[in-house]
């Protein structure tokens, strides 16, 4: 699943791109994405509007119209969108083309069609689920003191478990709280509680660069991941622990492990993330 570094490359693609362009139709080839309405709807909703601003929270992608209406996307597990400058065919799992005035083309390819298209008025953007998520770890009231006082109100709570809550930080994923523990040099089954001052501040920026620094490498293709132009990312090649269980850690040499924390495939070093 795209996580939040792959979708704000996404989302910057595409405001270069589509911003102030014209919607002149959409045509769909399969229509579970839609949320509460049908295709013929949907597509009055957005002809003739213009993409006023595209901004993403936590793994969504919200497109603000000039009609005051949203078009909030998830890619789920294995969505794309494709940026074309003209006509192109759809491929196979193309599930929806948006056509533009200027003959530019956004197709949303989904191989197992999870992810979800749904329309709602500016105005009711506060009941959303993208604004029901936690802070955005971009967002400017992201910072050392809000990271630390909602780990304080967790004490009983598995690091790893609260980093992926959405209600508490939008966007973060397996792939990215993995490396970002790693770097931090904290096993993912601590309790939040048994945390050090010095500790939460290590990891609270090892969070932030790590996820800066999979916004530069362009996200993490390790299957599904494509940016607008279909080209894959680059962090994938500087993962530490993630996907490379029995390999040498990096930093100690001792051999990675994997093990079901909070539900979830972990990896991590036994040496340099001691319990």
């Amino acid at each position: 699943m795209p996580e939040l570094p792959e979708v704000e490359c996404i989302v910057r693609d595409l405001k270069e791109y589509l911003n102030g362009k014209k919607f002149t139709g959409v045509s769909f080839a399969f229509y579970n994405m839609l949320q509460g309405i049908s295709p013929e709807a949907f597509e009055k909703e957005i002809r003739g509007e213009v993409i006023r601003d595209i901004k993403r929270k936590g793994k969504y992608i919200l497109f603000f119209l000039s009609n005051d209406i949203i078009l909030e996307v998830h890619l789920r597990m294995t969505g794309r969108l494709h940026y074309y400058p003209g006509p192109v065919d759809p491929q196979k799992y193309t599930g929806a083309v948006f056509y533009f005035e200027s003959g530019d083309e956004l197709h949303y390819q989904d191989v197992r069609k999870f992810g979800t298209f749904r329309l709602y008025a500016k105005q009711m953007l506060y009941k959303s689920k993208p604004c029901l998520l936690g802070l955005d770890p971009l967002a400017e009231n992201f910072t050392l003191n809000s990271f630390s006082e909602m780990l304080k109100k967790n004490p009983g709570r598995m690091i790893k478990s609260f980093l992926l809550d959405q209600k508490y930080i939008a966007g973060m994923g397996n792939i990215y709280t993995d490396e970002t523990l790693f770097r931090a040099g904290i096993n993912p089954g601590r309790k939040v509680g048994s945390l050090s001052l010095k500790e939460i501040n290590r990891l609270f920026e090892s969070l932030l660069s790590t996820l800066k620094e999979g916004i530069n490498c362009r996200g993490t293709s390790i299957s599904d991941y494509r940016d607008i132009w279909g080209q894959e990312g680059e962090f994938q090649k500087r993962l530490k622990v993630y996907r490379r269980e029995g390999s040498n850690c990096l930093r100690c040499g001792g051999a990675i492990r994997r093990k079901v924390v909070a539900g979830r495939g972990t990896y991590y070093c036994p040496v340099c993330q001691p319990l």
